[in-house]
């Protein structure tokens, strides 16, 4: 029974090692968003997929693909964030005000890979101007986006932590009810919660926004002929999150189970003594 007990406790931490690393990927892979741009004019439609801080722009106007960096850029004051292709911290900051005000932004920083012909759309696109402001609601909304990163870190902090709180109970036995077996069952829900609080968060921020509009500065520029409209999904880096509340499900039915093997366990044999018997005087 001791080795079984022991069993059940390594496998949580199996399962925590797991979970870990799948929250980790899902925070580093920019598969969050896949979409298309279409316009009318371009060989076929861009190709855009972004994560929670990066992701890529593959513009298709002519037969040659150009692909560009997309960064993530947030103004907490106007409460917008934007996914931009300029490579500079200053230079993102201000193509979202000029977004914001209905300018056009500059143009992105043009690939080494470009072509002439490229360079010739690039500079027209340029010289035109706006004098449409684009609605806040085509933007990301930064309290959203602040937010599901702030659950996803909290999941993977504490996916660390039952791992870590599970190899001890695995090689030592506790004291503090907190770093014991009971601390489990709250480091495993802890998990679960923010990882379906994460969820939660961004399919409401694409459901409300980011179905409609991907927020990238060719769907953004008022005069841009760019529409992402039906055209996004969720990628796999969102799906992939049902595996950590999976995992952590079954480690908290691991604990359970455990705990049902330790009920049923017979208490241990106990001797009653007749104190009033005078022979144990013999012994």
């Amino acid at each position: 029974m001791a080795k079984t007990k022991w069993n059940i406790l390594f496998a949580t931490f199996v399962l925590s090692c797991l979970s870990l690393a799948t929250l980790i990927v899902a925070f580093c892979t920019p598969y969050w968003i896949i979409s298309e741009a279409r316009e009318q004019t371009a060989y076929r439609n861009s190709d855009i997929q972004y994560g929670l801080f990066t992701g890529s722009l593959t513009r298709n106007v002519l037969a040659t693909s150009v692909p560009y960096d997309l960064t993530v850029i947030c103004l907490y004051e106007h409460n917008v964030c934007v996914y931009s292709c300029q490579k500079e911290e200053a230079k993102r900051e201000s193509e979202v005000l000029a977004l914001l005000a209905g300018e056009k932004p500059a143009e992105c920083p043009i690939s080494s890979t470009k072509t002439q012909s490229n360079r010739v759309i690039d500079e027209e696109v340029k010289q035109s101007s706006s004098a449409k402001a684009v609605s806040r609601d085509s933007f990301i909304n930064a309290g959203l986006w602040l937010t599901t990163v702030l659950f996803l870190a909290v999941a993977t902090a504490f996916a660390g932590a039952s791992a870590s709180f599970s190899i001890i109970n695995v090689l030592f036995n506790p004291v503090e009810p907190i770093f014991s077996v009971f601390g489990l069952y709250i480091w495993n829900g802890i998990v679960i919660g923010a990882t379906v609080l994460t969820m939660i968060m961004w399919g409401a921020l694409y459901g409300s926004s980011v179905s409609n509009n991907i927020a990238i500065t060719d769907t953004l520029t008022p005069e841009a002929p760019y529409s992402s409209a039906d055209l996004a999904s969720l990628g796999a880096s969102y799906w992939v999150l049902f595996i950590p509340i999976l995992l952590h499900g079954s480690n908290i039915g691991l604990l359970l189970w455990r705990q049902y093997e330790i009920n049923k366990e017979p208490p241990p044999t106990t001797i009653d003594v007749d104190k009033s018997d005078l022979t144990i005087i013999m012994y």
